[in-house]
């Protein structure tokens, strides 16, 4: 059976972006006799701000997105995470790191400052409060068809050692999240084209936990002016016209929409949209420009 699932962050109210990822994951299991389910990712504490999840949960109810079962929290798997984390250093995969920000920033100027060359590697280094922990990587084999975007793989020629556990002593997002899906059972995910990088080094370690397959699904992200839409960027919604947002949202998946559903009630649009999801207007499109109603969103 196909589970899908949204793990929206608690770190502010849903954006237009999000509820595009949402609607987008909510039709393509629907539309496949599946079921969507929701996981608050709120392992990252910092980010977390009261009463955004309530918000988020309520917006969603709001348009007629209801989730099957019970809500996951990443912060209650916790102990799943360091289970995880021991297998992996029992099969020799992981290391401890001393490298800042800055010095990897200072050292790969040429090549990109965010890639890091694998410099604690052979070091047998302690853990020290500042340390972290990463993962030795050889994901060059790795690949996975996208029911959007097509074959991917590494396009790198070599291979970073990536965090899964950072200096803040918060596991790292690669690793959490493979360890989510596979504990709400999820085996189809659908969310957008920003995380396509991100997905080979998630099935790296999907394959290394000998956890079941995924099916994947990338589909372009919103942008306006150029910029990605997002919680960090200020982008907000300033209507509570819940079948406007909805019927924006198609527009921007290029769904099949009639004259008489756009002033239809949320849990009618949902159903006219499950019935004619279609996929093919999203294959090999990686981003796109909003042409929003000026009323739904504020800079």
């Amino acid at each position: 059976m196909y589970i899908g699932r949204f793990a929206p962050t608690p770190s502010g109210p849903l954006h237009f972006g999000s509820i595009i990822t949402a609607l987008a994951s909510y039709l393509d299991a629907k539309h496949n006799n599946g079921l969507w389910k929701i996981r608050i990712d709120d392992i990252d504490t910092p980010r977390v701000v009261e009463g955004a999840e309530l918000s988020i949960l309520k917006n969603l109810e709001n348009l007629g997105l209801f989730w099957d079962g019970k809500i996951s929290r990443q912060s209650k798997n916790i102990k799943e995470y360091k289970n995880s984390l021991e297998v992996l250093r029992k099969k020799n995969l992981i290391y401890n790191c001393h490298c800042s920000r800055k010095q990897i920033i200072k050292t790969n100027p040429a090549i990109n400052e965010s890639f890091y060359n694998n410099e604690c590697r052979n070091k047998n280094l302690p853990s020290t409060n500042n340390s972290s922990i990463r993962l030795i990587s050889n994901y060059e084999s790795i690949n996975f068809f996208d029911r959007t975007q097509g074959i991917q793989s590494n396009n790198n020629a070599t291979c970073e050692d990536f965090l899964i556990k950072r200096s803040d002593k918060l596991f790292a997002y690669q690793l959490a999240v493979v360890i989510d899906d596979e504990l709400q059972s999820i085996n189809n995910i659908v969310r957008g084209t920003d995380l396509l990088s991100s997905t080979i080094k998630q099935c790296y370690i999907n394959n290394l936990l000998n956890y079941s397959d995924k099916t994947y699904m990338h589909i372009p992200i919103a942008t306006k002016n150029n910029r990605k839409l997002s919680k960090g960027n200020g982008d907000k919604l300033e209507t509570n016209d819940f079948s406007l947002i909805l019927i924006e949202a198609l527009k921007f998946l290029q769904q099949k929409i009639q004259k008489d559903i756009q002033s239809a009630s949320p849990k009618e649009i949902i159903k006219f949209a499950e019935k004619n999801w279609d996929i093919e207007p999203l294959k090999k499109l990686s981003e796109l420009e909003l042409n929003l109603n000026q009323n739904l969103l504020v800079d």
